[in-house]
């Protein structure tokens, strides 16, 4: 019997095995969630595999106690112990639905992410803030402490600047790649810049992403932030 738990197991490739093209990669994350359920409702055959005795054993004690007596003590305890499961439908639905919820949510927020990096074709502007290193006493313009109501000196805040993101100039937008003309002579032809295409390219798909997703999906990742 062959499980979808098994680690040597690729789990999205067996439940490739178990659908019809054309399928999505949706389909395949709502089967590998039918595969590990039904696994588990399985379990007990295997648990009842290894509680009863050896084939052989089995067979000696029906002959000196008779079939009867191998049904009550043997095979009727372990049944007891490891009752029979069955697949409950709304059970499997869930599953189903919680397992496509969580792979839109990773989707969701790897979009996001993805996002959030700079674009190539614009580069990066610094960024920077005022953090909070410690405190010193508020002295006046006669160079004498302050002192609140209470008597208390009172302390202000020492601050200094961190960059928290660097400046990174922009790419340029094309670049030259060395290719051969009709005749087979080497020549360099200005292309647009790769990098900014792949770039380009994985942003559109990330965007599509987003604008594609479910507002339960999205209220939850925000929930969560």
């Amino acid at each position: 019997m062959t499980f979808i738990s098994d680690p040597t197991i690729d789990k999205k490739e067996y439940a490739k095995r178990f659908l019809s093209e054309p399928y999505t990669e949706e389909d395949v994350i709502q089967k590998i969630a039918e595969l590990e359920y039904l696994e588990d409702v399985e379990t007990y055959k295997v648990q009842r595999a290894a509680e009863y005795p050896d084939f052989g054993s089995q067979l000696d004690y029906i002959y000196h106690n008779g079939v009867d007596a191998w049904k009550t003590d043997i095979v009727d305890p372990v049944k007891a112990a490891y009752p029979k499961q069955t697949v409950d439908e709304t059970e499997l639905a869930s599953r189903k639905a919680q397992a496509l919820f969580d792979y839109r949510l990773d989707q969701y927020t790897k979009a996001v992410d993805r996002l959030s990096q700079y674009e190539l074709s614009v580069g990066q502007e610094k960024v920077t803030e005022d953090v909070v290193v410690g405190t010193e006493p508020l002295i006046d313009s006669d160079g004498n402490y302050s002192f609140d109501s209470d008597g208390n000196t009172i302390e202000i805040n020492i601050t200094e600047v961190r960059v928290i993101k660097e400046t990174i100039d922009p790419l340029p937008a094309t670049v030259f790649d060395s290719q051969f003309d009709s005749d087979g002579n080497p020549i360099e032809v200005e292309v647009p810049n790769p990098l900014i295409v792949n770039d380009e390219a994985e942003r559109a798909a990330a965007q599509d992403v987003i604008n594609n997703t479910e507002q339960a999906v999205i209220d939850h990742y925000e929930a969560n932030q």
